[in-house]
């Protein structure tokens, strides 16, 4: 509760957004509830409608657990809000509509980031938070399972390679077009690398035995991404950064992944570009900037295929379920 209370001063939130004050609304609106169950069945209506009761504890309950889950959360961001001041590092609690060049954020037609810490320290230079998909009425996005992400900077462009998990996939790779290459000894059995044509030998270049024995240590969930100058990490929704220990371990991956990577694609050249070359580095052809085709989430697709088998069902009840019944009957 301190780190809470002291969060919400540091961050300037307005009185009536505060946490006593919409506790005290909570308070006030359970009171409500209450007072009117009471009075309706002191004189008898519930006796006569006791579907209002329901109702009214069903709601009351839903109340509860709302205020709950928004208590939570907010005292999850406001330690990592702490932790991120304590450091030096800029936090930001809500970031909408950022335009990172990353798969996973392309493919949103809105996004929402909560929690997004930065570091400008030049030897851990990164950004970490846990993205959401947002859809409106008249501007549909691809439904996508919220997910967390690490992005580190790096020294040059490279080809866009998408270190694929194959037991639970974060980046819409369903539908790219490029290469799919199979690692190599224990690693098959849970990544799979997709490359633009051509650059395969550029990814074997840069995601080397030990790097790969680095990322399986982040666990089943994790999976990897480079395009243009940036370097993500993706994890599940559900991870903690707000947990000392997790946070602990994403700044250790944050500077070695970093540090990694500048070794790897620092000297990185494109052959194929030939005389575009520039003083700040050679461009990377274009073949190599993006992989082919549009990449679909496999969670749309199950959600989009379970909504037409079900409007089918419907339908077909709706036209023969009756003969259906009256024959069985």
């Amino acid at each position: 509760m301190r780190t809470l209370l002291a969060y919400e001063r540091a961050a300037r939130i307005p009185l009536h957004r505060r946490f006593f004050a919409v506790l005290a609304g909570v308070l006030l609106l359970t009171a409500a509830i209450v007072a009117g169950l009471w009075w309706l069945g002191s004189n008898g209506v519930l006796a006569r409608v006791p579907l209002l009761a329901v109702f009214g504890t069903f709601y009351g309950v839903l109340g509860a657990f709302g205020f709950v889950w928004y208590a939570v959360a907010l005292s999850r961001r406001a330690r990592l809000a702490m932790f991120a001041w304590a450091n030096g590092w800029a936090y930001a609690d809500l970031l909408q509509g950022t335009r990172r060049p990353g798969s996973a954020f392309t493919r949103m037609r809105r996004s929402i980031e909560r929690g997004v810490i930065a570091s400008e320290d030049a030897r851990i230079p990164f950004e970490l938070g846990v993205a959401h998909s947002v859809g409106g009425r008249d501007e549909t996005a691809t439904v996508q399972r919220p997910f967390a992400f690490i992005e580190l900077p790096l020294p040059a462009k490279v080809p866009h390679i998408v270190l694929r998990n194959r037991r639970r996939s974060i980046v819409p790779t369903l539908g790219l077009g490029g290469a799919r290459m199979d690692l190599e000894g224990h690693f098959a059995s849970t990544f799979q690398l997709l490359v633009p044509e051509g650059y395969q030998r550029d990814a074997l270049y840069i995601f080397t035995p030990d790097l790969m024995a680095r990322v399986l240590d982040l666990g089943a969930g994790a999976e990897l991404e480079l395009v243009e100058d940036r370097a993500y990490v993706y994890l599940p929704g559900s991870t903690r950064f707000d947990r000392p220990d997790v946070m602990q371990t994403t700044v250790q991956l944050a500077e070695e992944l970093h540090r990694r990577f500048a070794a790897r694609t620092g000297p990185y050249r494109d052959e194929s570009t030939g005389p575009i070359e520039r003083p700040e580095g050679v461009a990377i052809g274009l073949g190599g900037q993006r992989l082919g085709g549009q990449g679909v989430s496999l969670l749309a697709v199950a959600g989009v295929s379970a909504a037409v088998i079900l409007s089918a069902g419907i339908t077909a009840f709706a036209l023969f379920g009756g003969a259906i019944l009256r024959s069985g009957g």
